[in-house]
């Protein structure tokens, strides 16, 4: 039986080249990971965890002039890695396992930059197309989260091959080596994530994940033993010790599929899981605010793996547990029309209202939303609200089987990506050149230019 490190050694050392659809698919991609970069480069803390701890320089400039400063390339690939993941507004890929394919934009940037000789923006966008390919096939067909380990370990490994096979001297057997020292490394508990242990670590996970895939990468390029055996071998393999001897294993054929099926956070900053109870509570908004004193209970009937991730009941000490609560993002939603970074924040005026709303929920699996979940050609991520009326009357449901962000509404989709990629981005540039931004790299202006042009362009127009 063919390994993961074969499969995915083969696939990055043919060369290949992507249609129109897949490299216009990296550029939305692209585009989205760079405005959620630049939108957390302005919060304090997020460059606390971010930056190294005995960063002494000035954390106002534009990130990607900051970068410049940064000695190692591992305090790169970890900063740029940690600010795309910071809001939780950044792309996701929902499997079998979970996935934020563009968490491998620190290591992926970091590595095209230093080791493709003249590096073009294209190189990075070929970049992004292999990782998420390699992160999305690997979550379509193992999942980590039912044996109680966290997902950034294919960032970790996705990473750790695509920038193997951009190094010098790259080739099968040294991209077979990294992703079998990433094997080796074996994998991380998911308790911080979930209570009563969810804290910042989810926002620096991924960045901690892509940095150290780059590191596996370069040691990796040294000879040494392949370690062939470390997936399956039978007492000390990876699949014995951690999946309890499931297999590791790729869910479909390596070849570009997954960036043009990613998921995309338009509207709401908060886990995927619960876009589509946002979209029906903003719906009912207007019903909830007519009825409220007239409601009962409020139902929400969704797909197991919601149930499992982001239904809770107990204490919500900070942003980082309630933005992963299909309660308080449905409250928000239900009471203000609407949810932002804000609505999470200790700040956030109607928190004790939310709070008290949050106890009138009932949650339930609705087994047809969980076959559609897993079921490939569909990918749902369903959710159903409607209210119970003291009286035992029910309201009208809403039903909303993929957000805006499913590639089903893609095209529907792109004019609100925009304007949240102007709006992250308004907090170095002007509205006016964050939109010609957007449209000069849609239009491919600059793929084919150095790497430094982009980035010099970009500085320019603080």
């Amino acid at each position: 039986m063919s390994t993961i490190a074969k499969s995915i050694a083969s696939y990055l050392n043919n060369e290949k080249e992507f249609d129109s659809e897949t490299i216009n698919s990296a550029i939305l991609a692209f585009l989205d990971a760079f405005g959620c970069i630049v939108n957390a480069a302005s919060d304090r803390q997020a460059s606390k965890f971010a930056l190294p701890y005995n960063y002494k320089g000035d954390i106002e400039l534009h990130p990607f002039g900051l970068i410049e400063k940064l000695k190692s390339e591992h305090d790169v690939a970890r900063y740029l890695g940690t600010l795309v993941r910071w809001h939780d507004y950044n792309d996701t890929f929902l499997a079998k396992e979970w996935a934020h394919p563009s968490d491998n934009f620190g290591g992926l940037w970091t590595s095209v930059s230093r080791y493709v000789a003249k590096p073009k923006l294209k190189d990075v966008l070929i970049g992004l197309v292999n990782s998420y390919e390699i992160q999305g096939s690997l979550a379509l067909g193992t999942s980590l989260n039912e044996q109680g380990y966290d997902h950034v370990f294919y960032v970790k490994l996705a990473t750790a091959a695509v920038v193997s096979s951009i190094m010098p001297n790259a080739s099968e057997l040294t991209i077979s080596r990294t992703i079998n020292n990433v094997l080796n490394d074996g994998l991380n508990l998911r308790a911080y994530r979930h209570e009563p242990n969810v804290g910042r670590r989810k926002s620096w996970a991924a960045g901690d994940a892509t940095s150290r895939g780059m590191w596996l990468a370069q040691i990796s390029s040294y000879d040494d033993s392949n370690y062939s055996t470390v997936q399956s071998q039978v007492d000390w393999g990876f699949e014995n010790i951690f999946l309890n001897k499931k297999n590791l294993s790729l869910g479909r054929p390596l070849e570009g599929w997954v960036i043009k099926n990613v998921l995309y956070k338009v509207s709401y900053p908060a886990e995927f899981h619960g876009q589509s109870a946002i979209e029906a509570g903003v719906f009912l908004h207007p019903l909830f605010k007519e009825k409220f004193n007239e409601i009962e209970q409020i139902i929400i009937e969704t797909h197991e793996p919601a149930m499992r991730i982001i239904s809770k009941s107990g204490p919500l000490d900070n942003e980082s547990a309630r933005d992963h609560c299909i309660e308080y993002m449905t409250s928000v939603a239900l009471l203000d029309g609407n949810v932002t970074t804000h609505s999470y924040t200790n700040s956030y005026e109607r928190i004790s209202e939310v709070e008290n709303l949050r106890k009138k929920f009932k949650i339930y699996e609705n087994t047809e939303y969980t076959q559609d979940y897993y079921d490939i050609e569909k990918r749902y991520i369903p959710n159903k609200v409607y209210f119970q009326y003291k009286d035992g009357t029910r309201s009208k449901q809403k039903e909303v089987l993929c957000p805006i962000g499913h590639p089903t509404r893609r095209e529907e989709a792109i004019p609100m990506l925009k304007e949240k990629f102007i709006d992250n981005c308004m907090v170095f540039h002007s509205r006016d050149f964050s939109s010609e931004l957007w449209d000069k790299t849609v239009s491919g202006k600059f793929i084919e230019q150095p790497l430094e042009n982009f980035v010099e362009y970009i500085l320019n127009n603080e």
